[in-house]
């Protein structure tokens, strides 16, 4: 799915009740389907989304290429009040990087965290949360853009697009990873 692209768009399926959520994977400029990326929380969490925020319990949303029934990549978010820790992992379950959410920002933001927990980057909202720029050891590495998705599904649904672009191809799974942490975290909390 990835291949020598260097970007995609992702397009959260809409629907008024959800206890798991769904995204769309498509090529940025063909809108042709490369994927999906599917919320797959344990039994008990999955229900008890019904009782609590679904933003401060666990999860892991796997990202499917094509009909494959192997996730080529993993983010597991550990529950969390106010700082919430992620892992994303490659398709073999090794560790790409972790993300820690900051507590005081306007726009939302991340530490970029490598496999051993040492600090080598940052992940940083504008002041609206639309747009989120990345950048490791102060290189920039690629952006995430909010999309809009119309005036019905912006009002009665959470339902976000967002198109995905990183510096480089091998950069772009880190980069899909962050956008969906992104709507994990923060834009799940609106909702």
């Amino acid at each position: 799915m990835f291949g020598e692209r260097k970007s995609l768009f992702v397009r959260e399926q809409a629907s008024l009740l959800k206890l798991r959520d769904t995204y769309d994977l498509l090529d940025a400029e063909t809108q042709v389907s490369l994927g999906q990326a599917k919320d797959e929380p344990a039994a008990w969490a999955k229900w008890l989304r019904l009782l609590v925020k679904k933003a401060m319990l666990p999860t892991t949303l796997n990202v499917y290429a094509g009909g494959k029934p192997e996730p080529i990549l993993s983010i597991h978010k550990r529950p969390a009040l106010f700082r919430t820790r992620l892992e994303i992992r490659d398709g073999f379950g090794r560790p790409i990087a972790g993300l820690q959410s900051r507590v005081f920002t306007l726009g939302g933001a991340f530490r970029i965290l490598d496999p051993s927990g040492q600090d080598m980057g940052e992940l940083k909202g504008d002041w609206k949360g639309w747009d989120y720029s990345a950048s490791l050891r102060g290189e920039a590495i690629g952006i995430v853009t909010k999309k809009w998705a119309g005036v019905l599904k912006e009002v009665f649904t959470n339902a976000d697009q967002y198109l995905v672009q990183a510096d480089r191809p091998e950069n772009l799974p880190l980069m899909l990873g962050m956008a969906l942490s992104i709507d994990l975290v923060y834009k799940e909390r609106q909702g």
